[in-house]
C-alpha cells in the first residue's frame, strides 16, 4: 500500500486495516516469510504487510496510529556473526525502531530479536506485549538443532521450541541465519494471529527467499551455484563459506568473492581474514575487484595453492573464466557487494 496521497490516507482512515510493520536489516525477508504463512490461513489478505522505510517515516507513524491492530516486528539492527553475536548497528536505523516502538498503540503486539542485544534493549522502552525469537535460551520462540540436509534434498534444518512444543522446519535450498531469522519472524507472527505451530512449519515449506539471499540455484554443465550475490559483509561471507564447507557434494566446491564495500579503516584486513577460510572451504577461488586480491593473499598465507587462485579486476572477466573452469557435479558460491554486480555471474552460469 502507498500512502502518498490523499486518496490512500483516507482509505486506512476508514477502513483501519490489521498491519502487520516490519523493519530492521532483515525486513524484506522476514516480509516474505510472513506472507508465505498469512497466505494460506484465514487472515489472508485481510492484513497489510509493511515494510517501514527510514525515509518514509510519517507514512509509518500515521499507518501505526490508525490502524485496527498492529503487530511490530523488529528484524535486527546489526550485521550477525555465525556464532550468534551481533555487532555495531547504525544510531540511524535505531532511532528508527526506537521512535515506532514509542509510538506503538497499548492494544499494539511488539515481535523482537532477542539475540541483538541493541534490539533487546528497545523491549524495555515499551509496556506493550512482546514476544521474542532467536537462538538463545532466554528468547520465547527458540530455533535449536540446526543442521544442513543432504539428501534427498539440501536445505537448512532447525526445530522451533515454544511453550513446550517443538516443531521442525525446513527450508528447501534455502541456508544460513538470515533465513532462520525469517521464519522466527512468521512463527511469532503467526502464533500471535492464532496459527498453530504444525500449520506455521507446513507453509514454511514453501518459503523461496529472495534472488541472492543464500539460495541453492541449478547451474549450467550440471552444477550448483550458492547464490548469496545481492550484498555481502565480512561476517556473512564467512558464514557462507563456512556453508560452502559443510555442504556435500560430487564435484569440487569453488568460492568467486567479489569486494565488500564501506567497511571501514579495517578493509584489508577483513579481506586478508575472509581468503584464509577459503582453505578449508573450497577447492578453487576466483576473486574479483581490487580489494579482493587480499582475499587471495589471506588463503595463500593459509597454504591454498597459488596455480588454483584467479584473480580479476572485473566481473565479465571472471564469469568467462569461470565458465571454462567449471565441470558437472561442482558447487559454487558467489558472493560480493551489490556494487560489484556479482549477480552479473550468477546470471552466467544459472540454468535457463
Amino acid at each position: 500500500m502507498k500512502m502518498n496521497n490523499t486518496f490512500s490516507k483516507i482509505k486506512v482512515f476508514l477502513t483501519r486495516p490489521r498491519v502487520v510493520m516490519i523493519l530492521g536489516n532483515g525486513k524484506e525477508t522476514a516480509s516474505l516469510a510472513i506472507s508465505q504463512v498469512l497466505q494460506g490461513s484465514p487472515h489472508g489478505k485481510k492484513i497489510l504487510i509493511y515494510q517501514a522505510d527510514p525515509l518514509k517515516m510519517k507514512e509509518a507513524e500515521f499507518l501505526l496510529k490508525k490502524a485496527g491492530s498492529v503487530i511490530l516486528v523488529l528484524t535486527h539492527a546489526g550485521e550477525y556473526h555465525a556464532e550468534k553475536e551481533f555487532f555495531a548497528a547504525e544510531k540511524s536505523g535505531v532511532a528508527v525502531m526506537e521512535k515506532l516502538v514509542g509510538i506503538l498503540p497499548k492494544h499494539g503486539k511488539l515481535v523482537l530479536n532477542f539475540d541483538d542485544e541493541t534490539i533487546r534493549d528497545i523491549k524495555n522502552q515499551t509496556s506493550v506485549s512482546a514476544l521474542s525469537f532467536g537462538f538463545g535460551a532466554r528468547a520465547d520462540i527458540q530455533a535449536t538443532d540446526v543442521f544442513l540436509t543432504q539428501s534427498p534434498d539440501l536445505g537448512a534444518n532447525f526445530k522451533i521450541n515454544y511453550e513446550g512444543n517443538i516443531v521442525p522446519v525446513w527450508l528447501k535450498n534455502l541456508f544460513g541465519k538470515e533465513h532462520i531469522y525469517a521464519a522466527l519472524t512468521a512463527v511469532a507472527v503467526g502464533e500471535l494471529l492464532g496459527l498453530n505451530l504444525v500449520e506455521i512449519s507446513d507453509s514454511l515449506k514453501s518459503y523461496q527467499g529472495l534472488p541472492g539471499r543464500m539460495k541453492l540455484i541449478e547451474g549450467v554443465k550440471n552444477t550448483l551455484i550458492l547464490d548469496d550475490s545481492e550484498s555481502a559483509m565480512p561476517l556473512s561471507m564467512a558464514e557462507g563459506l563456512d556453508i560452502l564447507k559443510k555442504m556435500t557434494i560430487a564435484g569440487r566446491k569453488i568460492a568467486v568473492l567479489g569486494d565488500i564495500i564501506n567497511i571501514g579503516p579495517n578493509t584489508l584486513e577483513a579481506h586478508e581474514a575472509i581468503g584464509e577460510l577459503v582453505k578449508v572451504s573450497a577447492d578453487l577461488f576466483f576473486t574479483v575487484g581490487l580489494r579482493a586480491k587480499f582475499y587471495a593473499e589471506g588463503a595463500k598465507k593459509k597454504g591454498f595453492p597459488e596455480d588454483k587462485i584467479f584473480s580479476f579486476n572485473e566481473v565479465k572477466e571472471a564469469s568467462a573464466a569461470l565458465q571454462k573452469e567449471m565441470n558437472e557435479g561442482d558447487l559454487i558460491l558467489v558472493d560480493g557487494s551489490r556494487e560489484l554486480k556479482m549477480t552479473k555471474i550468477v546470471d552466467e552460469i544459472r540454468k535457463i
